[in-house]
């Protein structure tokens, strides 16, 4: 009964917010708009926002304590998180306008016949997506898998704008959903009792900052996800042969996720090296007949642009320090080098561990780590979807260490909003990017998750209770 009241106070929440940021009947036809522009630079919609969202997590954290002492099936967890996402298809992408650009590159290949890669919206000056957009002059970021699902998506809608918003919803939706059930199976089969592999489901289903950013602001990182998930479903039900295509096909929805690779392949190689190989061969062949259509060399790989942009990062926030002192070219090129070394240097650890890891857990707890260094390391220009990355592998691990860590993180990426939408625009930090506002931004995101790190491994009384410490550790 009280699991059900968390679900139909998180609706409520859901829909005020719906309200609050509403799709239609205007703000979808209105160009670049975003939260600020929507409720006003003010404290009191800033104040407003800190209550959704604290609102938000306050559920949250209390329907996942209720999971783990067995309150709720799978199929309540699972049709509650449904009605949030159906929810959220009616609220406005307030955080960011990448929707607008999946359907300009979409609309590129199905309505101008050209190859996204190398043809960008404003080559078609007359298209009406074209005002939507944050960089119409930049080809598609992403891989022919997603494009050829824009492909299919504008070819559905027709031109209409509103029903490819609403197709793209959908599409997250589902795949979030899809995570969530994977996220479940994955627990399972670690060995997680069905208490918390219902709560690690929940983690993600639930999630407020992976349903804003996935239904809400339309996202393809969930899709991206899904494949990674996939992968290792597939590894623990002894599929291991498609368990690197798996992760490959997420990767030609977005590129990020296949930084893990080499721990994938590990993991298979530990169990017959015959099957990486043709695993590998596999995800070769994938990766080629998706990208035939589109190939022109190197440029065709769009994806590894970006590299020049920071915002929100350790990067932004070490290029700015270094900047008076250095000039900003310099620092750049300093606070670039870092932050991917660092995430190297990351990389380079958690494989040599893997290589000497005895157990599954131990090798998808170093995925883990990896992506969530990608995260906050390697990428110079962060975005708070980009927490799905990490978030997903935390959430199907089953330890409630790893739990908290992961919805902190989710957390800080609505404090960072906070920052750049209403405390920059109020006046709390100069009308122009500062050292201040970075550094305030980057504390912002990493702050819960820092916070988390220090409870979890706070030594403990001895006679902590055995229903406490099963609220903190895996069963």
């Amino acid at each position: 009964m009280r699991f059900a009241a968390a679900g139909i106070a998180t609706a409520v929440v859901y829909a005020l917010l719906v309200a609050w940021v509403p799709l239609l009947p205007n703000n979808l036809y209105t160009p670049l708009l975003d939260l600020g522009k929507i409720t006003a630079y003010t404290w009191t919609s800033a104040f407003e926002y800190l209550a959704i969202i604290g609102a938000l997590y306050a559920l949250y954290a209390l329907a996942y304590l209720l999971v783990r002492r067995g309150a709720a099936s799978s199929a309540a967890i699972f049709v509650l998180g449904a009605i949030f996402a159906i929810e959220l298809i009616g609220a406005y992408p307030a955080t960011a306008v990448d929707v607008f650009g999946y359907i300009a590159h979409g609309r590129v290949l199905a309505d101008h016949h050209a190859n996204p890669f190398l043809t960008p919206p404003n080559a078609y000056p007359r298209d009406p997506i074209l005002p939507f957009l944050a960089f119409p002059g930049e080809p598609s970021q992403y891989g022919p898998a997603w494009v050829l699902l824009g492909d299919t998506l504008a070819s559905l809608a027709r031109g209409d704008l509103l029903t490819e918003i609403v197709l793209y919803k959908v599409v997250a939706a589902l795949a979030h959903l899809a995570g969530g059930l994977l996220v479940l199976g994955i627990a399972r089969q670690l060995g997680a009792s069905v208490c918390l592999a219902r709560a690690s489901s929940l983690l993600f289903v639930w999630n407020p900052l992976l349903l804003w950013e996935m239904v809400g602001n339309a996202h393809n990182d969930g899709l991206m996800v899904l494949g990674a998930l996939l992968a290792v479903w597939l590894l623990l039900r002894g599929a291991e042969r498609f368990s690197l295509p798996a992760l490959i096909a997420g990767g030609l929805i977005k590129l990020p996720v296949v930084v893990i690779a080499p721990l994938l392949v590990i993991a298979v190689a530990r169990r017959r090296v015959l099957l990486a190989v043709e695993g590998a061969a596999l995800a070769v062949v994938l990766a080629a007949i998706v990208y035939r259509p589109f190939w022109e060399g190197s440029q065709t790989l769009t994806a590894l642009r970006r590299t020049d942009l920071f915002t929100a990062s350790l990067g932004s926030v070490l290029r700015l320090a270094l900047a008076p002192q250095l000039g900003m070219s310099t620092a750049t090129e300093i606070a670039r080098a870092v932050s991917l070394g660092a995430f190297g240097l990351v990389l380079t650890l958690c494989v040599g561990l893997a290589l000497r890891a005895r157990t599954t857990v131990g090798l998808l707890t170093l995925a883990y780590v990896v992506l969530l260094a990608g995260a906050l390391l390697a990428t110079t220009w962060f975005q708070a979807w980009y927490l799905v990355w990490p978030f997903a592998f935390g959430a199907a691990l089953a330890d409630g260490r790893r739990h908290l860590e992961v919805a902190a993180l989710s957390l800080g990426g609505f404090l960072q909003y906070l920052v750049f939408i209403y405390l920059w625009v109020i006046g709390v930090f100069p009308p122009y990017e500062s050292f201040g506002l970075q550094a305030v931004a980057y504390l912002a995101i990493i702050g819960p998750l820092l916070l988390a790190l220090v409870v979890t491994r706070w030594p403990r009384p001895a006679r902590v209770s055995l229903q406490a410490k099963e609220m903190v550790d895996a069963d």
